[in-house]
Formats: structure tokens, C-alpha cells, sequence
């Protein structure tokens, strides 16, 4: 747009009123000064200036849009590029001091109490140099202050913002949208002088302007406006704005990455993992976007809401990067699918992100299966299908449905640490999980085979149930149900297709018989997964055995391996093969578990050579026989030329397989030294005696050993005289706390996230109930050997190393001495094996400790951790292996900038007041500085050898600090004396500009110390040592006693405060300059009321009973202290204080 003359004119009339030649009066009447007598005479100076801006405003709009050709758009959106003429910084400057002089004297004070920003956090006014811009104090009233000039000014702006053509409306909502919003609200919600049509129009205008700004301009402006003074009505408002942007196309995506910059972590921190294309996201960030996105705004309807949101999670879900995987994983599992409301079968939450998954892996093609099983934009738009040949009807779930199914399972179950979530979802899926991962095995689909089985070894380590082990072992062969099976996918992936019903085969079983080894061994790694596997190994022993050893008598139907049922007629001998492998390989892997645990393998021994027993008699009185119990049975199917009994040593074959491992077993619980014959032990020894001795004369050459070793051993434990002293069973309360301590230990060392909770979990349990299993040095170790971790596991994990930091405290309330000198020597680092975040972490661990500990801070723990936080703080640490680390990356790292140009830069950034920037790109000047500042941190002190760093000594002050607020008496004084020497010195000495944190530190510890001192004082509390209030030509921090009271001086009020005037003198830090005056007040008003305190002090002494000599000796007339009865009262001197 051309530079008109109507243009120039309207600017030139703004610049005359911004710029009189007055100056030191209040604003508003230098401005009422500059207008003409009879320019809305009738009005208040503050409506005159108020109406002169909005008509100036009006001027320059109508300027823009009188020569305007251009098409006129439907919306205009907040930040979009703006005219040429509007790039003259003049003239945004203009603009910019009439829109804060509508904002600051007209907006403002005619909002009600509790509505708006407060002035001090707004930005900085461009109103001229040398006037006073001053807002009249609100009123504590819940009404506005002036409905008319407010009315006025809203009106004028909304015709404005109406307006469909291209003027300054960006101008205007970029520089005072928080105040369009109050001033909008005020008139629409707590109006009472309004017409109800005016009031229906500005709540229209309310939503139309927040309609009219973009979701990343919006958000920050309605949060800021959630104060804690915010008035009721107010807040409920704009509580109703924030809770509809989720439903904006990118809503979900914006809140997001708002939440993560609002909880970003502290300058020079890492961020956890570099292969986020994302800004880092805490778990504080990761919580309020869970609470924010699952909660569906008042009146709204669940099901509407949560359609429109989940589409957007789903495809950050589905999305590459990680933060924001696991962030919409947490949002999904905890905000919506923790809730009943929401999660529970039927509810919508579980219809959208649930059902979908599980019908899928079950073969059905359900409503929710084609709505939600596809990808998504964040937007929440549905990406097209991919498209795929269903094979004459085939294919019944494709392979892209079935991988992204897997996916999501697989996102949900294991991106954020919820045992509880992961049963949910895979326990229904259990047996289709089981399908796919044996498919994978068997076809060489390797990372499809690892990814099931991740899942399922996760799941079994957090589930201890005894049933979904028996589920999988009566189920070891399954490869679908009757209607479909799993099979080549159109990518080379896997699918699900329809099954085929084809006649059972002979190829088939020798397939199937050739991958059951394959299938028992994965079986065994999850039962080897399990927390409880040494309870749970007997028991599933005991379950195979008996399907193998006496499946006759459990009927056709005792087990269910069945693939498929076309082969009915081989199903028992299938059963027994099944079960014959699983307990084979039991006994090789599992052998120590099962002898443990004696009770239940003796008896299966037992029954199975009561069995062999039972046979034996049957075959002697049955000239016929039966068929043997056998592997070699099962040969037979799958060898035609062979026929079922045929050969005359089968039954001699079938008593070694049965028996053979019965022996071993037999031998090796009666050799173990551990093995203790109780009541019900004795009488099954008694029993199998009995009958290993009827089978021995009838048993093959090849058991006779065996057979024999297992008799003696049983005739040697029950003639042992020891032995025949039966025991009652042997109970041990301990036993439990043992097996839960192994299961703790396991999980906690498992690189899955779930798992290492739920072991977080079991040894919270065991710490909380002082188990006597613990010890307390190796536990420690083991949750800092987590906390310090150095691989992508709960080190990187901020829901667990959080966890971790809590288990400390707890175990520390148990142990404070051995955990606060492990903590404390581990945080010192004086062997540099520790890295920064590292050493942080054992700092957050230490801060928890102190704070659980409380009162029983006292003693060695106490000392040991004042003197180690002292020393790190006091530039004593000599960090060698630090400085060459240093040194290396000095030569490596290109020159930096000079002084000269980078003051250079800064100065352009000074000068460049009010540029529209983007968010997510950082500032090169800025980002140059930040940089410095943290090479400055890591430098250290520049007059030191090889120095800490900064962060670690500002830590070390911050920790102690943290200890005398919890507990200055069990410090105590020469504890107390040190601190105040360390903070004064870093006060006085660590003056350069990346120092301030350690003075922002230091002041707070002193701010802490005095804090302490005066409720300790208040409360009534003698802590025997404290500050003097008279100036001495010694140290500020001596540690002496006060002549005549036996309270320990440990510093100097006047001293300090006096080292306290010079530092803030020269501070150049605007955070360490406040909390000095913070501190200097403090101190100043801990003068004042230490004469208060002498004055009840010796007031309470005179009331109290004197116990001293009286006027004259028992028995002799002598008057010892009659020569001062002159002074008044006998015994007493005549006392000279000074007071200020």
C-alpha cells in the first residue's frame, strides 16, 4: 500500500497529542492540557484523553482502508504478515503508545477487583520520556470502576476489529489482547448497567476475538490471566476459554509444547534425549497437559469432546517423536483411561483407545476397529488408507492395521511406568500376543518377534498370577482361533486370514512337532520373566506333568494345544507330547527351583511312580498290556512303518522316560543340605520307599542304578536319627519379604520402564515396613546406581528416578546416618566419576532426605552433611579431571565472538523494541549469552586451579540452606558460624557476572538462617547460640560466648549488615539485588526486635525468684553484702546499657 497522504496526516496528529512539551505531571492532564476547551467539555480529563485516542485510532484505520483494493479476507489471524507501510517503526511506535495509553488509563482502571494482569508483569510502556503514566488504584469492589468509558473504548475498538479489511488490527490484538479480553469480559459477564442486547453483543465480540488469535498467541495470554486473585466469575470464564482450545485443529499440539516451554528445565540443563525434534518435556509439563487435555469442558458432552481430541493424540501417538510419543501415551493411559469415568469397558474412553486395539488382534473388523485403527494428522484429520488387495476376501485384518495396533499397544503399555495400565491391555490380548510372536519366530520376522516379545516379558514380570502361566501352557501350539490364523502379510509383514480347512496331513504335525522346542523355550523365558517363578515353576510342573503322566483319566478334552481341530483324532497324543516337552525342559532349566520347594515335587514324584506302580501290577495281570505312556508312542505318528506298541521294548522305553527324571529329581532334593523332613514330608518319603522297592525287581537295567540310589537315600533320611525327629512343617516369616526382595532386584535392574516401577514399587514396601531382608548399604547402592545410570533407562526417565529420589528419603528415615554419608560422599565427587546431572540428582536425593528426616536431622548425620556441603560450596573441591575435559574442548570448539561485537548485538537487540519473534526459534545474541553464561558455570571460579562448578556449589548452598531450615538446632553452632562465613565470602568475593547463581544462593541462605533464628526465638525455643547486635572489631562470624550468658555467638549483626550494603551497592543482578534488600530489611527489623526482646527478657527475669545469698550468714552476725545496700537492692550492681 502506497504512503497516502491521509496516511501521513492521521500519524502526524498522533505523534502531536503523544508528544507535548510538558513534562513531571501526571499523564492525563498533560494530555487534557493539549486539547481544545471545547473537546467534550462535559467530560472528566481522563474521558477526554481516553476519547481523543480512540478518535486518533479511527483516523489512522480509516487511513489504511480508504485506498485498499485488496481482497478481503475472511479471518484475520494474530501474526500474520502486515502491510509495508505498518514495517515503519515510527509508526508502530505510535501505535503502540496509544494502545498503551488506552490499556493503562482507560481499560485498566475500569476493571473490577480481581480481573486483568497485574501492571508490574505487563510490557514495558512506550509512552513518551518524561511523563507519568500511573493507573488509579482499583477499589476492592467485585464491580467495574467505570462501565461507560470502558463501554466506550471496547465499542470503538470492536467496530475495528470488524472491520473485514486490512488495517492495524494485528497492531491491536498483538499489543493489548489481554486487555480486549478483560475490558470484552467485564462488559459481557459482570455488567449490570448494560442493556441486555449490548451485553449479548459483547459476548459475541469475546468469542469473536478469541476466534481471531492463533492457539500459540492465545495460550499464553489466558494462563496469564488465571491469577491467584483472580476474581470467581472471571476465572470461570477464561477456565472456559482455555478448556475449549483442545478442540481447535491444533490445540492438542500447541498445548503441548506451551506446557513444555512453561516447565522447560533450567538454563545449562541437558536436555534428556537429543533425538527429540521437540522442545524437552518434564514430567511436570507431561502432568498438566494429562489434567488439562482429559478434562472435558463444563456442558460439553464426553463423547463429542473426546472424538474431537482423540484423533490428535493418536497421531502424536503414531508420530517419530519421542517426547511427544510419551506425552500423549500419559495423557491417553492416566488422564483418560485412569479414569473410570472414561477407561472403564464401554466407556468412550476405552471405545476410542482400547477396544480398537483389542478387536484387532482378535480378528474382528468391528465399528470401532474402522474408525480409529488408522492414522491420523495432528490436526485430527483421518489420512487416507492404504490400499490393499483383500485376496478373493482373504485377508481379514491387513498387515499396516496389525503393526499399527502393535504399535500403539506397545506406546501405551511401556512409554510411562503404569504396571497396572499394561495388565489391562495386553492380560486380553494375552493369547493372540502368544500367536504373533511364535508366527514371527517360526517365519524369521525378527524385530516384529522382539517387539511381542518385549511386550509379553514386560507383562509377565509385573503380573504374577499362576493362571495366564497355565493359560499359555495348555495353550503352547496355538496359532488362532477356528476362524482365521495368522499369515504372510502383502509387505512381507503379517496378517490375518481367514483358515483354510484343509485335511490333517502328515507334513503338519512334523512342522508342528519341529517348532514346539522353539514355542517351550519362549514359554520358559517368560515364566523365567515371572516375579514368582520360584513359586510358580513347581506349580506349572505340576500341571504338565499330570497332562502327560495321567491324561487318560482327564478325558479328550484335559488340555487344549489343538492346531487346528481338524486333527482331533491326534489331540490326546498331542497333549501328551506338549507336556511331555515342557516338563523336560522344567527339569533341565529349572532343576534348583523345583528341589527348593520339595512339598509338590514330591508328591508329583509320588504319584508318577505310584503310576509306573499301578501299570506295572496291570501288566502282570494282563497278558494283553496297554500302550505305554511314552515319547516313543508319540514317534509313532509321524512314522508310518512304525505302528503303536509294535515294538516289544516300548513299555521298557516308556518306564525309563518317566521314570528316569523322577529319579534324578528324588536324589537331588534328599542329597540338598538345606532338606528338612517334616510331618507331611516324612509320610510321602514312607510311601515312594514302598513303592520304588516294589519296582525294583521289575524295572530295565538302565533304572536300576538310579532306582537304588533313591532307596538308600530314602532309607538314610528316615533312619536318620535327626531325620526321625519329625518337625512340624517349617515356617519362616521371612520368606515372603526374601522372595519379594529377589523380585524388587530383578525388576529394578529389567531396561523396561514398567517393570523397574512395579520393583520401585515392592522395595517401597519392604523400606516402609523396616523388612529385616533389607541392607540398607547395598539397597542404597542399587537405587543410586538407577538414579546415576548412564544408559537411556529410569536415569532418563523422570517418573522413575523421581521415584527413586522418594524410595531414598523413606530409606533414610530408617538409616539417617549410613544414607546421609553415602549421599553426601557420593555428591562430593572427590574422584570425578560423576557427571554434573549426575551429581544433581544425589543433590535432589539429599534435599528429599533432609526433609523427610525433619527433627531427626541431629548428630553425626548432621555434621557429616553441613561439612561436606561447605566444602563443595567453599571452592575447596579440586576438580582436575574437570579442567582437562575443559581444556580439550576449549581447542575444539570454534573462536568465539570478541567483546566488542557481541556488545555490538546486543545493543540491535535493545534497539529493536516491540519486533514481532518468532517463539520457537531462539535469539543468536541470546542464545550467544546463554552460552557464555553456562561455559562461565562451567569454568568455574577464575582464580582457582582446577574449580568445581558453578551449578554444583550453588546446589551445595541450596541443600544447606534446606538443612538449617529444617533444623538449625541440630546443626548447630559451629555449623550455623560456617554458613554465615560461606555466604558472606561468596557475597564479598564471587562478584563475576556467571556468578550470580552462587549469590542468589548465598542470599537465600542467610535469608534461611535468619528465618530460622527468629521462629526459634518466637516459638520459645533456646537454641544456645545466635547473632549479636553489637558491632565488634573482630570477625563478622565469631563463634564465642557472650560474656555472662552461655548463648554462642555466631555472627555480628551490624558486620553483616554493613558487607550487605557494599555487595548490594555493586550488584548487578536485578534477582540478587531484591533478595538483598529482602535480606537487609530482615536483618534490620532482627535489630529492632532484639531490643524488644532484652526489654521482656529482663522483665521476665525480675518476675522470676531470685536464688542467691541472703543479707547476713546463717549463724554469724557478719553483713558480707552490706556495702551494697546503697545501690537498692541488696546484691545487686548498678547495670550501664547502651541502646541505639
Amino acid at each position: 500500500m502506497e504512503d497516502t497522504r491521509q496516511l501521513r496526516d492521521a500519524f502526524d496528529a498522533a505523534n502531536e497529542f503523544l508528544h507535548p512539551n510538558s513534562r513531571g505531571d501526571p499523564l492525563i492532564d498533560i494530555l487534557n492540557r493539549t486539547l481544545p476547551t471545547d473537546y467534550c467539555h462535559d467530560d472528566a480529563p481522563r474521558s477526554r484523553v481516553v476519547q481523543r485516542t480512540l478518535a486518533l485510532l479511527s483516523s489512522i484505520h480509516d487511513a489504511f482502508v480508504a485506498e485498499s483494493t485488496d481482497p478481503v479476507p475472511a479471518k484475520r489471524v494474530l501474526g500474520k504478515q502486515q502491510d509495508q507501510a505498518l514495517e515503519d517503526a515510527k509508526r508502530r511506535r505510535a501505535l503502540h503508545a496509544l494502545l498503551d495509553l488506552l490499556s493503562f488509563e482507560g481499560i485498566y482502571p475500569s476493571l473490577s477487583s480481581g480481573v486483568g494482569i497485574p501492571l508490574e508483569k505487563r510490557v514495558i510502556s512506550v509512552l513518551p520520556a518524561g511523563v507519568i503514566a500511573k493507573n488509579a488504584t482499583k477499589a476492592s469492589d467485585s464491580t467495574p470502576q467505570d462501565t461507560r468509558i470502558l463501554d466506550c473504548i471496547i465499542g470503538s475498538l470492536s467496530h475495528i476489529l470488524r472491520d473485514a479489511r486490512p488495517s492495524i488490527q494485528p497492531i491491536i490484538l498483538g499489543r493489548i489482547l489481554p486487555d480486549l479480553i478483560c475490558g470484552t469480559a467485564e462488559l459481557a459477564f459482570n455488567s449490570k448497567d448494560l442493556p441486555s442486547h449490548k451485553i449479548d453483543s459483547y459476548k459475541r465480540l469475546l468469542n469473536d476475538i478469541i476466534d481471531k488469535c492463533s492457539t500459540p498467541s492465545l495460550l499464553p495470554v489466558l494462563s496469564s490471566l488465571l491469577q491467584e486473585s483472580t476474581a470467581p466469575w472471571f476465572k470461570a470464564c477464561i477456565s472456559s476459554q482455555l478448556s475449549q482450545i483442545p478442540l481447535r485443529k491444533d490445540g492438542v499440539f500447541q498445548i503441548i509444547l506451551f506446557l513444555a516451554s512453561q516447565f522447560a528445565p533450567t538454563l545449562g540443563q541437558t536436555t534428556k534425549d537429543p533425538s527429540s525434534g521437540g522442545p524437552p518435556i518434564t514430567v511436570q509439563a507431561i502432568m498438566q497437559s494429562s489434567r488439562l487435555l482429559s478434562l472435558v469442558p463444563q456442558g460439553s458432552n464426553p463423547e463429542e469432546y473426546f472424538s474431537n481430541v482423540a484423533p490428535k493424540l493418536l497421531a502424536l501417538l503414531d508420530g517419530e517423536d519421542p517426547d511427544m510419543k510419551k506425552t500423549s501415551s500419559y495423557v491417553i493411559g492416566n488422564g483418560i483411561l485412569g479414569k473410570r469415568a472414561y477407561g472403564s469397558p464401554g466407556a468412550i474412553g476405552f471405545i476410542i483407545f482400547v477396544q480398537p486395539i483389542l478387536d484387532t488382534f482378535h480378528g474382528k473388523i468391528s465399528q470401532p476397529v474402522t474408525t480409529w485403527m488408522r492414522p491420523f494428522s495432528l490436526d485430527g484429520s483421518a489420512d487416507p488408507e492404504i490400499k490393499t488387495g483383500d485376496f478373493d476376501g482373504i485377508i481379514i485384518v491387513p498387515e499396516f492395521k496389525l503393526l499399527l495396533a502393535l504399535e500403539r499397544l506397545t506406546a501405551l503399555a511401556t512409554l510411562h511406568p503404569s504396571p497396572g495400565l499394561l495388565k489391562r491391555l495386553v492380560n486380553p490380548a494375552l493369547l493372540p500376543l502368544w500367536g504373533l510372536q511364535c508366527y514371527a519366530k517360526e517365519h524369521q520376522k525378527r524385530s516384529l518377534e522382539e517387539k511381542v516379545s518385549t511386550l509379553l516379558q514386560m507383562f509377565f514380570s509385573v503380573s504374577a498370577s499362576i493362571t495366564r502361566l497355565v493359560k499359555l501352557a495348555d495353550n503352547i501350539l496355538w496359532d488362532g482361533p477356528e476362524a482365521w490364523v495368522y499369515g504372510a502379510g502383502e509387505e512381507g509383514g503379517v496378517s490375518i486370514r481367514k483358515r483354510e480347512n484343509r485335511e490333517p496331513c502328515g507334513p503338519n504335525i512334523l512342522s508342528i512337532i519341529q517348532n514346539l522346542d522353539g514355542r517351550v523355550d519362549s514359554f520358559l523365558q517368560l515364566l523365567a520373566a515371572d516375579p514368582q517363578k520360584e513359586e510358580f515353576v513347581g506349580d506349572v510342573f505340576l500341571h504338565v506333568s499330570r497332562q502327560w503322566l495321567f491324561s487318560e483319566s482327564m478325558g479328550e478334552d484335559g488340555g487344549c494345544p489343538q492346531p487346528h481341530r481338524e486333527q482331533d483324532k491326534l489331540q490326546p497324543e498331542l497333549r501328551k507330547l506338549v507336556s511331555a516337552k515342557i516338563a523336560e525342559k522344567l527339569l533341565d532349566q529349572f532343576k534348583e527351583s523345583l528341589s527348593r520347594h520339595p512339598i509338590k515335587v514330591l508328591e508329583l514324584i509320588r504319584q508318577l511312580i505310584e503310576s509306573e506302580k499301578n501299570r506295572a501290577s496291570t501288566l502282570r495281570t494282563n497278558a494283553q498290556g496297554s500302550e505305554s505312556i511314552s515319547l516313543q508312542a508319540l514317534g509313532s505318528i509321524v512314522k508310518a512303518e512304525s505302528a503303536v506298541g509294535s515294538d516289544p521294548d516300548s513299555n521298557i522305553t516308556g518306564v525309563s522316560e518317566s521314570l528316569s527324571p523322577a529319579f534324578s529329581l528324588l536324589s537331588t532334593i534328599l542329597a540338598s543340605p538345606d532338606f528338612q523332613v517334616s510331618d507331611s514330608i516324612s509320610l510321602i518319603l514312607r510311601n515312594l520307599k514302598s513303592d520304588i522297592d516294589y519296582l525294583l525287581p521289575r524295572l530295565p537295567s538302565a533304572l536300576v542304578q538310579p532306582a537304588t540310589t533313591s532307596s538308600m537315600l530314602l532309607e538314610i533320611t528316615l533312619s536318620d536319627p535327626d531325620q526321625r525327629q519329625t518337625k512340624p512343617t517349617l515356617t519362616f516369616p521371612g520368606i515372603s519379604d526374601l522372595e519379594s526382595h529377589r523380585q524388587a532386584i530383578n525388576n529394578i535392574s529389567s531396561p523396561l520402564a514398567p517393570v523397574q516401577a512395579e520393583g520401585l514399587s515392592t522395595l517401597s514396601h519392604l523400606i516402609d515396613k523396616a523388612s529385616p531382608v533389607l541392607d540398607i548399604p547395598a539397597t542404597l547402592t542399587l537405587l543410586l546406581s538407577v538414579l546415576t545410570a548412564s544408559d537411556e533407562s529410569a536415569a532418563t526417565d523422570e517418573f522413575l528416578y523421581l521415584n527413586v529420589i522418594k524410595l531414598i528419603g523413606s530409606l533414610a528415615s530408617k538409616h539417617p546416618r549410613t544414607v546421609i554419608k553415602t549421599l553426601a560422599e557420593r555428591y562430593a565427587d572427590r574422584s570425578e566419576e560423576s557427571t554434573l546431572d549426575q551429581r544433581l540428582k544425589i543433590g535432589e536425593a539429599l534435599l528429599r532426605t533432609i526433609q523427610n528426616l525433619g527433627g531427626a536431622l541431629v548428630g553425626d548425620a548432621a555434621r557429616v552433611l553441613g561439612d561436606v556441603m561447605i566444602e563443595v560450596a567453599s571452592r575447596r573441591g579440586i576438580k582436575l579431571k574437570a579442567k582437562d575435559q575443559r581444556g580439550k574442548g576449549i581447542k575444539k570448539s570454534p573462536p568465539a565472538k570478541n567483546s566488542e561485537e557481541l556488545n555490538e548485538n546486543i545493543t540491535k537487540l535493545m534497539n529493536q523494541i516491540n519486533e514481532d519473534v518468532d517463539s520457537e526459534t531462539e535469539d543468536p545474541v541470546k542464545e550467544a549469552y546463554s552460552s557464555k553464561i553456562i561455559h562461565a558455570w562451567e569454568a568455574g571460579a577464575t582464580t582457582d586451579t582446577a574449580p568445581d562448578d558453578l551449578r554444583a556449589r550453588a546446589s551445595a548452598i541450596s541443600i544447606l540452606a534446606s538443612a538449617i531450615q529444617t533444623n538449625l538446632a541440630g546443626l548447630g553452632p559451629a555449623l550455623a558460624s560456617s554458613s554465615i562465613d560461606l555466604a558472606v565470602s561468596t557475597l564479598t568475593l564471587e562478584s563475576d557476572e556467571g556468578s550470580a547463581i552462587l549469590r542468589r544462593a548465598a542470599v537465600i541462605l542467610l535469608l534461611d538462617l535468619i528465618k530460622a533464628l527468629d521462629e526459634a526465638r518466637e516459638s520459645g525455643k533456646d537454641l544456645g547460640f545466635g547473632l549479636s547486635v553489637t558491632a565488634t572489631s573482630s570477625s563478622i562470624y565469631p563463634a564465642s560466648h557472650q560474656s555472662g550468658s552461655e548463648c554462642t555467638t555466631i555472627g555480628n549483626v551490624p558486620d553483616i549488615l554493613r558487607a550487605l550494603n557494599f555487595v548490594e551497592s555493586r550488584e548487578t543482578d536485578t534477582t540478587v539485588r531484591g533478595h538483598l534488600r529482602a535480606l537487609i530489611e530482615s536483618l534490620e527489623a532482627w535489630l529492632e526486635k532484639s531490643l524488644l526482646w532484652g526489654i521482656r527478657t529482663q522483665q521476665s527475669l525480675m518476675e522470676q525468684p531470685r536464688f542467691e545469698l541472703g543479707d547476713r550468714l546463717a549463724g554469724l552476725d557478719i553483713h558480707p553484702l552490706s556495702s551494697t545496700e546503697k545501690y537498692g537492692r541488696t546484691g545487686e550492681h548498678p547495670r550501664i546499657e547502651e541502646i541505639e
